[in-house]
C-alpha cells in the first residue's frame, strides 16, 4: 500500500490516527488530533478510507469499532509484526522505568503446514526496559548470512525468520549481536554477542517445547542474558585460573634457583629486587609482587639452614620499606633464634639485610 502527503492514516498498533505530513524514505510522519507528528512505517499503518465510515474517522463509531477489532487481532497473535525503525531518544527519561537488569530471549515455536510438513518460527523477545538494536545472522558451512536488523523497543517481541524442517541441517548457528539503549538518560550496559547453536534433534523434540507468559503457543526458550552471563563468569574464572598456574610456575622456578655466592664462601646473597624474580613485573599488583619476593625469601632462607651456611644477605633495595618491614617481621616471629642487621653499607648501602646463621 502506497500513502503520500495529505492522506489520512489510521495506526495499525494504536488507538487513533491523523494526515501524513511529509514522508523521509522510510518513515512517515503522521499528524495526529493533539497536533503531534508521529513518526511510523508504512506497515504500521493503514489508509482511513479503506474501513467503513459514516463521517470522520476521528468521531465514526464504526470506524473506531473496526480499528479496535484489528488492533486486538494484532496484538493477539503469536507472531508480533514488526515494530518502527525509528525511536525517538530526546527528552528526558520516564522517572518509573528506571530498572537497569537485562532480559534478552530466543524464542522456537514449532508448527505444521497444510502439506504436512514441519516449519521453526524464531522470535526475539526484548523483555526489559531497555530498547535494543539488533543484528541476527545465520551461520551455514562457515559464512554469515543476514536475517534481520533494526531495534526493538522494551517488553516488545519481534519474529526474526521461519526455517523449514529440511534446512535445519544445513544451518550450523544463529548468530545474534545487541545493544542497549534507553530514552534520555540511562545507565549504559555493555554490548551482547550471542551464537545459538542448532541442534536438530533437540528442536524437533516436542518435551523440550513448554507454556509460557509470551506466546499462546508452547515454545522452546533460550535466556540469551542468562547464558552470555555465564559464559563471560566462566571466561574470567578461566583467566584467572590460567594467571595462577603462571605465577605458580614462575615461584616454583625461582624456589629452585640457587641463592649467589659472595665473595666471601661463607655467605649467601640473593636479590629480591621483582626485575630479578620475575618476567614481567607489570602484570602483578603490588600485593602479589611483595608475596613472590616472600616466597623466595623464605625458601633461600630455608635453603641455607640446611646447607648450614653461616651468613646470607637479602638485597631488598631501598623503595618504600614494606620489603624490608616485612623481612624482619618474618625474622622476628618464626626465626626468633637468628640474628640480623643491616648489610655491609659499602656494598649494599641501606637496601639489604644480613641473617647471621653460625657463629
Amino acid at each position: 500500500m502506497t500513502f503520500k502527503k495529505g492522506d489520512r492514516v489510521k495506526f495499525l498498533n494504536d488507538v487513533g490516527g491523523g494526515i501524513i505530513t511529509r514522508i523521509d524514505r522510510k518513515i512517515i510522519y503522521v499528524e495526529n488530533e493533539d497536533g503531534f507528528e508521529v513518526p511510523v512505517t508504512e506497515s504500521q499503518l493503514l489508509r482511513a478510507e479503506t474501513l467503513p465510515a459514516e463521517s470522520s474517522p476521528f468521531t465514526s463509531t464504526s470506524t473506531k469499532t473496526a480499528i479496535d477489532e484489528v488492533i486486538m487481532d494484532n496484538r493477539n497473535r503469536s507472531c508480533p509484526v514488526t515494530t518502527p525503525d525509528y525511536i525517538d531518544l530526546s527528552g528526558e527519561q520516564d522517572e518509573s522505568n528506571i530498572d537497569t537488569s537485562i532480559h534478552i530471549l530466543l524464542a522456537w515455536i514449532s508448527q505444521r503446514k497444510k502439506n504436512g510438513k514441519q516449519v521453526f518460527d524464531l522470535h526475539l523477545i526484548n523483555d526489559c526496559s531497555y530498547h535494543i538494536m539488533y543484528v541476527a545472522a545465520m551461520i551455514k558451512e562457515g559464512a554469515f548470512h543476514g536475517i534481520q536488523a533494526g531495534m526493538l523497543e522494551g517488553d516488545t517481541s519481534i519474529h526474526l525468520t521461519q526455517i523449514s524442517g529440511e534446512d535445519l541441517k544445513q544451518i550450523g548457528s544463529i548468530r545474534l549481536d545487541i545493544l542497549f539503549f534507553k530514552k534520555g538518560a540511562y545507565m549504559p550496559q555493555e554490548p551482547m554477542r550471542y551464537e545459538l547453536k542448532m541442534d536438530e534433534f533437540y528442536l524437533t523434540d516436542t518435551i523440550n517445547y513448554t507454556t509460557n507468559e509470551y506466546f499462546d503457543d508452547k515454545a522452546l526458550i533460550y535466556n540469551v542474558s542468562e547464558e552470555c552471563l555465564m559464559a563471560e563468569i566462566e571466561n574470567v574464572a578461566h583467566e584467572a585460573q590460567k594467571k595462577f598456574v603462571e605465577q605458580k610456575q614462575r615461584i616454583d622456578q625461582l624456589l629452585a634457583k640457587p641463592a649467589k655466592k659472595s665473595p666471601e664462601n661463607d655467605t649467601e646473597e640473593v636479590d629480591l629486587h621483582i626485575e630479578q624474580l620475575v618476567d614481567n613485573p607489570k602484570s602483578f599488583t603490588p600485593a602479589e609482587m611483595l608475596n613472590i619476593q616472600m616466597e623466595r625469601f623464605t625458601a633461600a632462607l630455608e635453603g641455607a639452614i640446611r646447607n648450614q651456611t653461616k651468613r646470607i644477605v637479602f638485597i631488598h633495595g631501598v623503595g618504600n620499606g614494606r620489603l624490608r618491614l616485612e623481612i624482619k617481621r618474618n625474622l622476628d616471629q618464626h626465626y626468633s633464634k637468628l640474628r640480623y642487621q643491616d648489610a655491609s653499607f659499602k656494598e649494599y648501602g641501606y637496601g639489604a639485610t644480613m641473617v647471621i646463621l653460625k657463629k
